[in-house]
């Protein structure tokens, strides 16, 4: 009850519990001070962040062992002593674990694109089935985010005393302030730049690589492989817009099939030399494939869960 008041100085009927008590005895007055001064110091407790427990109950043990025998007044006194000392373990400890527990948040997102704004200002836009997990406040040192699954774009808020880090798996990205998208598979994480840098380590043993805006990569964790690329529309899954800037065919397919969830085959490769440029804005599946075939000599087939492309 004590400690509670002490928390919460602005409860008025606790208050009013806890100085009801204290006039009940001198004992629970003494009692009471004790505790408020021990509160009062409980910036020093983090020093019991160290205490070895189990050595602490071994001396303790051998003390009382080579105590053969004791007169009552010392065992009484020893018990107060050694009762003191539990009170102050034990109130330093709840203090300190109250003053630096993490309490995380785990989002999920199922069939819809969703959204939220951080404590310090970052705000992330989840894919549909993505799940990311996130403390509830941020400390005066770290700005740390977990990534579990899915698909998500970070827009940062720049803060050059506390890195933003989204762990991802084994991996992990870096930044101070900047936006980007990351996509987490079974198999490969795609990490994409929009603006600003950012650092991507693989894993423990490699090197971390720097990556700045309009630069992408792709990892395959599977096979502990790097691959950089360009790609300027992984963010298209929530803007709803691709942009095709002289790139080869079969690429355009990679990210149609990716856009829309489908599975575009192409079967000739002479396709790939003619490059492709065109912007889509909300557009369909069906829209997208007539501006293929005005611009390449082509025939498009659907067969059983494939598009195909051929030649004419």
């Amino acid at each position: 009850m004590i400690l509670k008041h002490l928390n919460e100085p602005e409860n008025e009927i606790l208050a009013v519990e806890v100085n009801h008590l204290r006039t009940l005895s001198e004992e629970n007055e003494v009692y009471f001070q004790q505790t408020k001064r021990i509160w009062n110091s409980a910036a020093e407790t983090k020093r019991l962040q160290g205490i070895d427990v189990k050595k602490s109950v071994r001396n303790f043990r051998s003390r009382l062992d080579e105590a053969a025998y004791v007169e009552p007044k010392r065992i009484f006194r020893w018990s107060r002593v050694a009762a003191a000392a539990v009170l102050v373990l034990t109130v330093g400890f709840w203090i300190y674990s109250q003053k630096t527990t993490v309490n995380y948040i785990v989002k999920t997102t199922n069939s819809e694109i969703d959204s939220l704004l951080l404590t310090d200002g970052s705000k992330i836009i989840l894919a549909a089935n993505s799940t990311i997990r996130y403390p509830e406040k941020f400390t005066d040192e770290l700005r740390p985010l977990d990534l579990l699954k899915g698909k998500a774009f970070f827009l940062i808020a720049s803060d050059p005393k506390r890195p933003f880090e989204v762990a991802i798996g084994h991996s992990s990205v870096k930044v101070l302030g900047t936006s980007f998208n990351i996509n987490y598979s079974a198999t490969n994480i795609n990490l994409s730049v929009k603006t600003g840098k950012v650092m991507f380590s693989p894993n423990r043993a490699s090197k971390p690589s720097i990556l700045g805006a309009g630069e992408a990569v792709n990892y395959r964790y599977t096979e502990n492989k790097i691959e950089l690329k360009k790609d300027e529309n992984a963010s298209a899954w929530f803007t709803r817009e691709l942009r095709f800037v002289d790139m080869p065919l079969d690429e355009v397919c990679k990210q149609l099939s990716e856009y829309y969830g489908v599975n575009i085959v192409l079967h000739d490769r002479k396709l790939t030399v003619k490059k492709f440029n065109a912007n889509f804005k909300n557009t369909s599946l069906e829209e997208a494939l007539t501006a293929l075939k005005e611009t390449y000599s082509i025939k498009i087939k659907r067969q059983d869960q494939k598009i195909i492309i051929k030649s004419l």
